[in-house]
């Protein structure tokens, strides 16, 4: 009889770290700037971490959110530039804002909205731009952590506003300027990569003074780079889909949109899923581009 449970014993052991094992290879699977429900709820009473609600309406806040979770809007975010509409706020006014929301450079700050959508990934570009690293999503947003039954609560966190220090310099590599993109379209050198849905970047739809796209630039719909559940796909699939369009990590890719927010999805995804080195957000968009009459706009799908 002995011999049967020594075999059982073998079996569950094996089993046993066969678990251990998917589990480790499920965790290298996400990027380092991704952070699943479980290690939340673990990190939950950690006095460094700051978590942020970005959903697009106050009323889910209200409603429910993660514990110790501030609402913010992107809307905070950004302002008027010279006139043009929606770009990101001058860096010492994001600092106060950081401030208030009790973030300071140390602090770790876990971001999430409904889903994997770009509110989240425009916020983690912002804190990019000011050379805020320590930062990350929470991988499928409130939604994930509401069907794994995760604690949810109505109360507010209080928080004790502190002064954000900003860098001496700002991580320019990260944000394109409308003269980059404009020596781009006359000379190359970068890939443009407009993420809008295909109806947006062709012209047949949208609200601009002008409609299509910036001359020579591709698209692809940053929607395309999630699974049906909302997660993004595998590394090895969208890195195939990418250098068939020519995004390559061998260039400079700069991502656009209409202002700016759907082009930080695919940053985040190109940047941190991928690994490409060399990604900027054009958070001009069309938005500012379309309104100069003078720059090349196309219409149509390549």
């Amino acid at each position: 009889m002995k011999e049967p449970f020594k075999s059982l014993k073998v079996l569950m052991l094996f089993s046993f770290l066969i678990a251990v094992f998917l589990l480790q290879a499920s965790a290298q699977e996400l990027s380092s700037k991704l952070v699943s429900v479980e290690w939340l709820k673990d990190n939950l009473v950690k006095k460094d971490l700051r978590i942020i609600d970005i959903r697009s309406n106050i009323r889910d806040y209200w409603e429910g959110h993660i514990p110790d979770a501030v609402f913010f809007s992107t809307e905070t975010m950004r302002l008027s530039d010279h006139g043009v509409p929606g770009k990101l706020l001058p860096p010492k006014i994001f600092a106060t804002v950081l401030g208030e929301l009790g973030i300071d450079r140390e602090t770790k700050v876990v971001v999430y909205s409904k889903g994997n959508d770009f509110m989240a990934t425009y916020f983690i570009w912002a804190l990019d731009y000011i050379w805020h690293s320590n930062a990350v999503i929470l991988e499928g947003g409130f939604e994930r952590w509401k069907k794994e039954e995760r604690p949810v609560t109505q109360d507010y966190p209080r928080i004790k506003p502190v002064k954000y220090r900003l860098p001496s310099k700002l991580h320019q590599e990260v944000r394109a300027s409308l003269e980059e993109v404009k020596k781009v379209v006359e000379k190359g050198g970068a890939v443009l990569l407009d993420v809008r849905p295909v109806q947006l970047y062709s012209g047949e739809m949208g609200s601009w003074k002008r409609k299509g796209h910036i001359q020579g630039a591709i698209n692809r719909f940053l929607g395309e780079d999630l699974n049906e559940d909302g997660t993004w796909k595998s590394k090895e699939e969208l890195k195939e889909v990418y250098e068939k369009l020519g995004v390559t990590p061998d260039k400079t890719i700069i991502t656009s949109c209409g202002q700016g927010l759907m082009s930080s999805h695919t940053y985040f995804t190109l940047k941190y899923i991928l690994g490409y080195p060399q990604v900027k957000n054009y958070d001009g968009s069309f938005n500012e581009w379309s309104n100069i009459d003078e720059l090349p706009v196309e219409t149509g799908v390549k």
